[in-house]
């Protein structure tokens, strides 16, 4: 909509061009910011004189409201060191420039470093509201409490956004550190990242990894039971926190996870994991798992640590106390899923679970994921005549989607889309592919 002509001239046009300025300064999201300056030709000429420093106020105006500034300025600058290949020294200097020191205030941002950080924001949040709304209704369950408890307070998200941001600087740090980094320099540096945050910081990212995890595996494990490549390279199913194919992918970052999550067909899911998934042994499980705090600072959990400075609510801490008396290890683990160190006192006190000395409900041990390896590799008949049949379609060129009882998605060269093979056995051996594949079983 114009705005009025000069002639007759509106409230805006007599208003000073300062004053409007403030305005947009003040408007919610650079998503905002595009409407209003869309909306009005005068907001758009005001905006026009100082782009730069209005985008980069709304931004972290945005960021401020959730009390993440300090780990959203550290993300945007370890994406960019990803792109570089770092070695342990500008990894180092990473530490001491965004951990360590509390700079994010002088930062100045350029319009397209905002608007990627901006969008990043956007799927963290998003995720902070996923999560909440995914171990709220356990909590609930687990503790038969009423739903009233599953509204997130504004102070648990910000909570959960901050960890979710720990977790995507340290996929940006390490992405490419596999290839040019030795393993023991890189198994301390991952190391050294976790002990610049207390040890309730570290289990509250221990949290929101277990929720990736959740988020990627099931669309993983549908791609790894019926993609013909990957079948013929006898890609497992992630049925471990560990998992080193799906952990590969967690390197990804947020943005790739909030994909996958959401991907619906086998073209969409197909496309945002690699042909042939590798596999990451170094990785953000096995880093949370070995940490070692001797010598560390940030040893007491009840120090804050560089961002808990602002959270002054006891829930997380008691939480995590109350955590360490139970044994073993993996009544700890289980309690993840739930978010645990997550929730503020009042919270945990209409639930009452820190009353409860042994708390180990039914529903938490069905829905546990094994956090060590597998004794033994796959063994499940299904599985290997799965591999059996894809690989057998690999060999006669065959590609794309495929099933016991549906071919139809294979894809076969020089043949139309769901056009079927012709599968004769030919040898001996091609016979008792095909008696194994009839099984079913």
């Amino acid at each position: 909509m114009e705005c009025a002509p000069a002639t007759q001239q509106s409230y805006l046009h007599r208003m000073a061009p300062e004053l409007i300025r403030a305005i947009l300064c003040s408007v919610e999201g650079l998503d905002g910011l595009r409407c209003a300056i869309l909306t009005c030709r005068l907001f758009y000429d005001v905006f026009s004189r100082t782009p730069s420093a209005i985008v980069h106020q709304v931004f972290f105006n945005e960021l401020d409201t959730n009390h993440v500034r300090r780990e959203a300025i550290a993300a945007l600058y370890a994406s960019k060191l990803a792109l570089s290949n770092p070695t342990i020294s500008l990894i180092q200097a990473f530490f001491q420039d965004h951990l360590e020191q509390r700079n994010e205030f002088d930062t100045q941002l350029t319009i397209e470093e905002a608007a990627g950080a901006s969008r990043l924001h956007a799927v963290v949040s998003s995720l902070a509201e996923e999560f909440s709304k995914t171990t709220l209704l356990k909590l609930a369950a687990a503790c038969r409490h009423d739903s009233h408890t599953l509204e997130l307070l504004t102070s648990e998200k910000a909570r959960i956004m901050r960890a979710l941001y720990m977790a995507e600087i340290f996929f940006n740090l390490f992405r490419t550190t596999s290839s040019n980094i030795p393993e023991a320099a890189q198994r301390q540096c991952m190391n050294d990242f976790l002990v610049h945050f207390t040890p309730l910081e570290v289990e509250q990212l221990a949290c929101v990894h277990d929720f990736l995890f959740r988020k990627v595996s099931p669309v993983f494990n549908d791609v790894a039971a019926h993609d013909v490549l990957w079948g013929e390279f006898q890609v497992e199913p992630a049925q471990w926190l560990g998992s080193p194919e799906l952990q590969l992918f967690l390197f990804k970052g947020l943005v790739a996870i909030k994909r996958v999550a959401a991907a619906k067909t086998y073209a969409e899911q197909q496309k945002l994991f690699n042909n042939i998934p590798g596999t990451r042994r170094l990785n953000l499980h096995r880093a949370l798992k070995e940490v070692n705090y001797k010598g560390s600072t940030t040893e007491d959990a009840s120090i804050p640590g560089p961002s808990a400075s602002e959270d002054y609510n006891q829930g997380p801490f008691a939480a995590w106390k109350w955590a360490q008396k139970l044994e073993p290890l993996t009544n700890r683990a289980m309690l993840r899923s739930l978010g645990y160190a997550m929730w503020d006192q009042e919270r945990l006190d209409k639930l009452g679970i820190l009353q409860e000395q042994e708390w180990q409900p039914q529903c938490l041990v069905r829905d546990s994921l094994p956090i060590d390896s597998p004794v033994r590799e796959v063994t499940d008949e299904r599985w290997l005549a799965s591999w059996r049949e894809r690989s057998r379609i690999h060999e006669q060129g065959g590609t794309g989607w495929w099933d016991f009882d549906d071919e139809s998605q294979v894809v076969w060269p020089g043949r139309k889309r769901g056009s079927v093979a012709d599968n004769t056995p030919t040898s001996l051996d091609e016979a008792k592919r095909a008696i194994l594949a009839l099984k079913r079983i």
